[in-house]
């Protein structure tokens, strides 16, 4: 018997299993994370640090309709658009999501361009092998990708919830753009996303220039937040040591300055003690512009830390480690390799302590030449582990110990040295994420 029209025009739905697993998996994982009180994206990572830039730079609006409507498109085209089969969209597809995959790493670059070639070699002729085999390949780079949207530092069986919640996500959009189009998979994550970016759009709007006052019988500290770029607003203000000071940057910035003259209001000199204060990220997000003013005096510095991480505003952590001191036993070499010529000792001392943002002291007197004049102060002391950016690279960094600090300075006429002191090491984190007080 022939087939009716219905039953010749009727196309299988590939793949049904796909859709259940998929909104199965998003559940369980949802579920996971209602109970643990977690959530898919934390606040205080680089994902939302990267947002804050943006924010500040471009504006609400431009952001909100990236995360929510822009990106999501664009990524559906880098994950989803070789669902109709044809190879040039395959093609396409495994060229995008290895360049997208840099962001991981290069192996995972890599490993995309071989696992995706051979599926289009190995099921050429056979359709429906090919398109479970990218479905599968699409969702586990989409969830490995996203992987750095989640901030659950030290949880990695949370970390697991999250990448899976994507891998389900990556199966429902599969299924979608297999049996229907691109186009109804882009609704899907333009929803989702919405769901994330209209929060936003109320959150970031109800906290730009919020002012927090916090006042005690020594201090009053006006915070206003800066998420959009001030043009009018003073960027090169410095907090100033004085019964009144003001400073813009991040609330890290600002408490590194006041530690500063709290210690040297104790008579310690961080430049020149075994007291070193490690430099915060001054790039980070977000900005406030700071107005603080003294009640009384003595001003109290030590006070206003202590108020600030009560407040939950920084986290200040200290480590006492072993100090070091470097000197010159043989004045007569250069001391570090870089394309076309050797580099004096004296550049080498200042990429250490521009790179790390922490001094490095020897014992070379001031009239000694090394290429060019050495200025150095004599019985300081370095601690045991320095980031020296290595030469030719703008952007890469090296972790040097104490021994592979030896290795390179040693032959070079440069002893280092443990003495009978200890390096204290304070570092200052940044604990305001003001979206995290909405919820």
């Amino acid at each position: 018997m022939e087939r009716t029209i219905e039953q010749r025009t009727k196309k299988p739905k590939l793949f049904r299993w796909a859709l259940w697993w998929g909104l199965g998996i998003i559940a369980v994982c949802l579920t996971i994370l209602i109970i643990k009180g977690e959530k898919l994206e934390g606040f205080d990572g680089p994902i939302m640090n990267a947002i804050y830039s943006m924010v500040y730079r471009f504006g609400i609006l431009p952001v909100v309709l990236y995360i929510g409507i822009i990106g999501p498109v664009m990524e559906e085209f880098v994950f989803r658009l070789w669902g109709n089969g044809k190879l040039w969209t395959g093609i396409t597809s495994i060229i995008l999501m290895a360049l997208f995959a840099l962001a991981v790493g290069w192996w995972l670059s890599l490993l995309i361009v071989v696992c995706g070639v051979s599926i289009l070699v190995c099921f050429r002729d056979d359709k429906e092998k090919k398109l479970f085999s990218l479905m599968l390949l699409s969702s586990v780079v989409f969830a490995v990708a996203h992987a750095g949207n989640y901030n659950g530092e030290g949880q990695e069986f949370m970390l697991f919830v999250s990448v899976l919640h994507k891998f389900g996500f990556g199966l429902v959009a599969s299924y979608l753009v297999i049996n229907h189009n691109l186009f109804w998979s882009i609704v899907l994550h333009v929803a989702n996303n919405s769901i994330l970016a209209i929060p936003f759009f109320i959150g970031f709007k109800s906290i730009n220039n919020e002012v927090r006052v916090i006042e005690n019988e020594d201090f009053r500290l006006e915070m206003r937040t800066v998420l959009v770029k001030d043009n009018t607003l003073n960027t090169s203000k410095q907090f100033q040591y004085g019964a009144t000071g003001t400073y813009f940057g991040n609330v890290a910035v600002f408490a590194h300055q006041a530690m500063y003259f709290d210690v040297t209001g104790q008579g310690i000199n961080p430049n020149y003690d075994t007291l070193i204060m490690t430099l915060p990220d001054y790039a980070a997000f977000p900005y406030c512009d700071f107005n603080l003013s003294f009640k009384k005096e003595p001003f109290n510095y030590h006070r206003l830390l202590n108020t600030l991480v009560a407040e939950g505003l920084i986290e200040i952590d200290t480590t006492v480690t072993q100090a070091y001191r470097m000197h010159i036993t043989d004045q007569s070499k250069l001391v570090y390799g870089q394309p076309g010529g050797l580099m004096p000792y004296n550049m080498l001392i200042g990429l250490i302590r521009q790179d790390i943002g922490l001094p490095v002291f020897t014992e070379i007197p001031s009239d000694t030449y090394i290429g060019t004049t050495t200025n150095a102060y004599a019985g300081k002391s370095v601690y045991d582990s320095l980031y020296v950016k290595d030469i030719g690279y703008s952007n890469y960094r090296k972790d040097y110990a104490i021994d592979d600090l030896r290795t390179i300075l040693e032959p070079q006429g440069i002893a280092i040295e443990p003495t009978d002191r200890k390096m204290t090491i304070i570092a200052i984190k940044n604990k305001y994420h003001p979206l995290e007080e909405l919820e």
